[in-house]
């Protein structure tokens, strides 16, 4: 771009001569020109310049703060910091990695009434009418995009002076314009603020836009602009129509098909108003859009801008945006009704009656019939009778996943009680926590637990003294006269502790009531029958074992058990395929471990507890059905599966399934449109009770259903998800922090808790963050409390004594201050990137040793890995897990189980435990008489006998 630059002269002094310093003094003085109304001045020349010469001059140096452009600089980093990288607006296709900014034109009109209200608006709060729809626009961006925090480009004329109105040429820059959307805002208020805001960004705005890139250096990304997305325009300038002799002359609008920009609105006030409305039109880039979501923004924003300027003292959060009959369509979305409801133990019942010969449980070569679990389960369920136990208590289970485990669950709610499910596994005190906060006076266990477990409870040792007294009890099935209270549908059938946003976990408490819907939903999905074989491989501790156990009851099916060390990997797919398995419940990140080749048996697979990604479709979904499924635990297991999922189809959760309404609501419990992001409420039969214990937090999450019946309740999820046009839901992500480690939910307050606990610490804010090998791993923040200094590992071995392996952080991260947001939260994108790095080395000091930590370094894409190393502090997870195990088994010749992996993850004590595997052998050469000590050829002895290697850009939790 260039500067002209004229010298003048009168014609009385021809000497004298004047230099035009400003841009604008230059161009009204040529449009003065050319027009030949310059009574005293004529041009004697007109130069060109190089523009960088009128920036230095005028702007001035970017260094000296006193500086314009320096001031205008300093004003876009304050009001741009901390603005979101994309404005994620409702799409029909991904956004590709490079944009091809193809792109398509909607015209529309906004109607002349409304446009008239728009300047009389306007006019009254001394605004203009661009501010105006600014603040509608920016309201309907708010809206579809589920944001508050809305940017949007604008071009800024240049043209400060109407005598520039004439002149030729290009002097378009660019402002950028942030506007934080309040819903609860009225819309008079709103005006009032964008009113501000646009001020100032037009006062500021003779920076170069490349140069305010540069200076706030966002993501750059060859997929989307950088800022901003979204474009406002208003193209109020006279039509240039004029007349040249006979010939007249005006403009023709190119159609060029171009999007620079996901969305540009442009308005264009001409004058007609009155014979009919105002010109407008969306260009958008056919990359994301189609045209007919695009008319329906169009309609959208007309009927908003029609509603808040008619009612402006309106929230902007409340202004209607749906057509006729959009709201309660929206609203509808329910499965069929569900049966009758019913008790577990009438469940249990029915499915002994149906098949009593057939076999329910088998684990590692030993099975009950339905007749033998049915009359075992009596005669422990009248030891606990005889202990007090009933309706409305709880009882605690620390039995690992076996037909033991399976024996106890039956038992306790022959009762009536309600069994709580404990991992014996998990650090001692988060065991006291979970049956002391559930009153749990009595539990079963088996002897080699009994030692680990809290003494606030009294443990009844199924393999040992207990024995004799289940052995004198009688084999009927336990009759109602023996029960101290009756069992109803209404009562606590099951207690599952999950992690808990207050800093301790929580116990979700789950009635029968929903039990039988469920039971009837899968049975009438999957159609099992009595020879049919159901995985149990799902821990007593997540509720997916619920699932598994209604899916064998419903059809009297059998139920295989997977011994508790095997949970994934090359040796659940033997077990599949040895006990040929026909249905099942897996999670992705175990999938995505497994090979499907040779399981033929498996004809009905569900997957769920965390997001499917496209490619465990792709793998799993021939040859077979393949469910998606979601619920939260506070649901009864699952409220939505999906159809079976086709290779490159969309990955949805499906419907609500019978018995199950759901909607999709805003920050103010406003339904969102289809292909909105909201948040996911649930009602319905299979709703739990509440938190055990917790009403505080049970009034927050199970909240009055606006849109139910008196007295109904719904869920609140904190997943986001959006409605597709098929009435299916999508699901995007989650409203608050929570992740998922290794399958499992982790609120990530509840490590936040411990942490502040610990002398040291006075704040911590703990991030899920992918690591290198593409699993996710938890990253924990700490500011020091005054005068401490924060030793990491220290903290890390703190955690370790009341928070489960998987949610101790791999990474604690002291920071001096906390980084906020310009609107006083925690800035997340501010935190440091976490280095997944090894402990302080310590070379490994055996052969075995010097193994593992070549296949932990290769398998991680660490350089250098030391005896005292840590798996899962590397960034490991439960897929590559498998892949070590099988490196390992094949280097050592002998079958390493992946739960040694999980058990003794550190370098030094699997090479322990390896050598007892390998019985002493020495590890076997390969490729030739390769060292031992020679790490580069252990390398690749591993890389050799990998079985399945990680495939990019898949995601393991």
């Amino acid at each position: 771009m260039n500067e002209f630059w004229c010298s003048w002269h009168t014609t009385s002094a021809p000497t004298d001569s004047r230099w035009v310093r400003s841009p604008a003094d230059v161009m009204v003085a040529y449009a003065a020109r050319s027009r030949g109304d310059a009574p005293s001045w004529a041009p004697l020349e007109v130069q060109y310049a190089d523009f960088a010469l009128w920036q230095r001059e005028v702007l001035g140096d970017e260094h000296d703060p006193d500086s314009l452009i320096a001031r205008q600089l300093a004003y876009w980093s304050d009001t741009l910091a901390g603005t979101p990288d994309v404005l994620d607006l409702p799409t029909d296709r991904p956004r590709p990695v490079q944009a091809t900014y193809r792109g398509d034109t909607h015209r529309f009109e906004l109607p002349a009434d409304v446009f008239a209200a728009v300047e009389r608006f306007a006019s009254d709060r001394a605004a203009t009418p661009f501010m105006v729809v600014h603040a509608a626009f920016a309201v309907l961006l708010a809206r579809l995009s589920g944001t508050e925090d809305i940017v949007i480009g604008s071009p800024v004329a240049g043209r400060g002076e109407a005598a520039l109105d004439d002149l030729v040429g290009m002097f378009v820059n660019t402002a950028v314009l942030r506007t934080i959307v309040d819903g609860s805002e009225s819309f008079t208020d709103l005006v009032g603020r964008v009113r501000e805001g646009d001020l100032g960004a037009f006062g500021h705005a003779d920076v170069p836009f490349e140069r305010l890139v540069d200076e706030l250096d966002p993501v750059r990304s060859q997929a989307h602009s950088p800022i901003f997305q979204v474009v406002l325009a208003f193209q109020n300038l006279a039509s240039g129509t004029f007349e040249l002799g006979d010939l007249s002359v005006a403009p023709v609008e190119a159609d060029a098909r171009i999007a620079k920009f996901d969305l540009q609105l442009t308005v264009v006030p001409g004058g007609n108003e009155q014979a009919g409305g105002v010109p407008a039109m969306f260009d958008y880039a056919t990359d994301l859009f189609d045209a007919s979501t695009i008319a329906a923004f169009a309609d959208r924003f007309v009927r908003l801008l029609t509603t808040l300027t008619r009612s402006p003292e309106q929230a902007v959060g409340e202004a209607d945006l749906f057509a006729p009959g959009e709201l309660a369509a929206l609203l509808a979305h329910a499965g069929p009704a569900g049966p009758a409801p019913c008790t577990l133990p009438e469940l249990i019942a029915a499915a002994v009656a149906a098949n009593p010969g057939g076999v329910a449980v088998r684990c590692e070569g030993r099975e009950l019939t339905y007749r033998e679990l049915d009359a075992r389960s009596s005669q422990l369920a009248r030891v606990l009778l005889r202990r007090g136990v009933g309706a409305e208590q709880l009882v605690a289970v620390a039995i690992p996943r076996s037909i033991d485990s399976v024996l106890a669950a039956w038992a306790v709610t022959k009762t009536g009680a309600a069994f709580v499910p404990v991992d014996a596994n998990y650090p001692a005190e988060r065991i006291e926590h979970m049956v002391t906060d559930a009153g749990a006076t009595i539990g079963l266990t088996l002897a080699r637990h009994v030692e680990s477990l809290p003494g606030v409870t009294d443990w009844l040792v199924l393999d040992d003294g207990l024995q004799t007294s289940i052995d004198a009890e009688s084999a009927t099935p336990v009759a109602d006269a023996e029960l101290p209270r009756p069992i109803r549908v209404g009562q606590v059938a099951y207690v599952i502790y999950t992690s808990g946003s207050t800093g301790k976990p929580k116990g979700v408490s789950v009635t029968h009531a929903g039990l039988h819907n469920f039971c009837v939903e899968q049975r009438e999905r999957y159609r099992p029958g009595p020879d049919s074989r159901i995985l149990h491989v799902s821990s007593p501790s997540f509720d997916a074992s619920m699932l598994e156990l209604l899916l064998a009851l419903g059809a009297a099916s059998t139920m295989v058990i997977s011994p508790a060390t095997v949970f994934g990997g090359a040796e659940l797919a033997e077990l599949i395929r040895r006990e040929r398995v026909s249905h099942a419940f897996i999670t992705p990140s175990v999938l995505a471990s497994m090979d499907p080749s040779g399981l033929d048996s498996l004809q009905h697979l569900v997957a769920g507890g965390e997001a499917v990604p496209a490619d465990v479709v792709a793998r799993w979904a021939p040859g077979r059905s393949l469910y998606n499924g979601y619920g939260p635990t506070e649901t009864t297991i699952m409220a939505n599966i999906s159809a079976p999922m086709a290779p490159g189809a969309p990955v949805t959760i499906g419907a609500p399934i019978r018995g199950m309404r759901e909607v999709v609501l805003d920050a103010r419990l406003r339904p969102v449109p289809v292909g909105v992001i909201g948040e996911l409420y649930i009602s319905g039969i299979q709703l739990a009770r509440g938190y055990h214990a917790r009403g505080a937090l049970t009034a927050d999450r199970f909240v009055a259903d606006p849109y139910g019946g008196p007295g109904e309740r719904m869920y609140r999820t904190g997943d986001v998800v959006r409605w597709t046009p098929d009435g299916e839901i999508a699901y995007v992500g989650r409203s608050d922090h929570q992740v998922k480690i290794r399958g499992l939910r982790v609120e990530l307050d509840e490590i936040d808790a411990v942490l502040v606990s610990h002398e040291s610490v006075d704040f911590a804010a703990t991030v899920g963050h992918d690591t290198p090998t593409g699993g996710t791993a938890v990253v924990s923040y700490v500011v020091p409390a005054a005068g401490a200094v924060v030793d990491t590992d220290a903290l890390r071995e703190f955690a370790a004594t009341s928070l489960p392996a998987h949610m101790v952080p791999v990474v604690v991260i002291p920071l001096d201050t906390i980084p906020l947001t310009p609107v006083g939260k925690l800035d997340r994108r501010a935190l440091p990137e976490p280095v997944f790095e090894a402990r302080a080395f310590r070379a490994p000091s055996t052969p075995i040793e010097e193994i593992v930590a070549g296949v932990f370094a290769d398998v991680l894409g660490v350089d250098r890995v030391g005896a005292d190393d840590d798996f899962f502090d590397l960034g490991g997870n439960s897929l590559v897990a498998t892949q070590v195990a099988a490196r390992l088994g094949a280097a050592l010749d002998t079958t390493v189980p992946v739960r040694e992996l999980f058990e003794a993850p550190a370098v030094a004590t699997l090479a322990a435990r390896l050598e007892g595997l390998a019985g002493g052998r020495r590890p076997p050469a390969a490729h030739g008489g390769r060292a031992t000590g020679d790490r580069a050829a252990l390398s690749r002895a591993a890389a050799d006998v990998v079985p399945q290697p990680v495939r990019p850009g898949l995601r393991v939790l």
